[in-house]
């Protein structure tokens, strides 16, 4: 054999060896402190559906699963198990819900607290996501007791000390708007970014009374929110989004009718919505109508079907 045949053979070898490493698929590893005796499912969300996808007991509180080749970025979960109370109870597992894009994954965390001792070893995605979780909490917890304040000033009709609070409450909202859409925009490149986009919300004026500010956040609620990719079906970003709207309509003392009446309201704003994507607009209103079923809501039902 010549020099060249020898070469090209070298190189055919080297490269043909490259393929497999290259094809190798992520995985996930996590260290699961005081996790029972029972297998750690490991699966995707689709909205509010899980789909399954390998399962596996802990040894020395170690579990290993590898992602499919073909995974796509989108909210993955792993379901524990039950406590104790939950199988009495008939309750929810433990389970924790993190972002699979396309890298590595190592978490730890407690079985009995799974999201409060989660602690991220790599997946530089979950870093940013969670550190943004937190961070959302922090403002949630201080807005909610400020609208409490506002509200109770203008109750007392101390005007002084309610303009200057209102001013205050929202302004602190602005803010915290612009620095979602500046950390949107510095990672663009990550899936959390397009979860975090659809947390923005209209903003809540402390000049108006309760029902005012709910009457505007129903009208202004898909104001910063777009259905228009497909990507986020693989989360429930989008079903979390609806279900939250539809709450808006419903109040606890309607019966059955004042609630499908409301409820038509809610539809008719939301499926205009829904047009830019066939993908996604197929995916809501499946979720709508299998909703409404478990409801026993036929008018509603049969009201989307009309109109879609």
């Amino acid at each position: 054999m010549n020099t060249f045949l020898k070469s090209i053979l070298v190189l055919t070898v080297f490269f043909s060896g490259l393929i497999p490493l290259s094809a190798q698929p992520y995985n996930l590893e996590i260290q699961i402190q005081n996790q029972p005796d029972n297998p750690v499912v490991f699966g995707r969300l689709e909205g509010d559906n899980f789909i399954s996808i390998d399962s596996a007991k802990a040894t020395n509180g170690s579990v290993l699963f590898l992602f499919p080749e073909n995974a796509q970025p989108g909210v993955y979960r792993l379901i524990l198990g039950k406590t104790g109370y939950a199988k009495v109870m008939n309750d929810d597992p433990q389970q924790l819900d993190f972002i699979f894009n396309n890298e590595n994954i190592n978490l730890k965390t407690d079985f009995k607290n799974p999201l409060g001792a989660l602690w991220i070893y790599e997946s530089d995605e979950n870093r940013f996501y969670f550190d943004f979780i937190q961070r959302q909490g922090e403002y949630e917890k201080a807005i909610s007791l400020m609208e409490q304040e506002v509200d109770q000033y203008w109750a007392q009709k101390d005007t002084t000390k309610a303009i200057n609070l209102s001013n205050e409450f929202n302004q602190l909202q602005m803010e915290w708007d612009l620095r979602l859409v500046q950390t949107i925009q510095q990672n663009h490149d990550k899936f959390a970014s397009k979860l975090i986009a659809l947390e923005r919300e209209p903003l809540k004026d402390g000049f108006l009374s309760p029902a005012e500010r709910k009457e505007a956040e129903k009208t202004n609620f898909f104001k910063h929110i777009e259905f228009t990719d497909a990507s986020l079906i693989n989360s429930q970003a989008y079903t979390d989004k609806i279900f939250e709207f539809l709450v808006l309509f419903n109040d606890k003392s309607f019966n059955k009718e004042q609630r499908t009446k409301a409820y038509l309201k809610a539809v008719d704003i939301i499926l205009p919505k829904l047009d830019e994507n066939t993908e996604v607009r197929n995916f809501v209103i499946a979720y709508l109508v299998h909703g409404f079923e478990v409801l026993d809501m036929k008018d509603l039902v049969s009201h989307i079907e009309a109109v879609q």
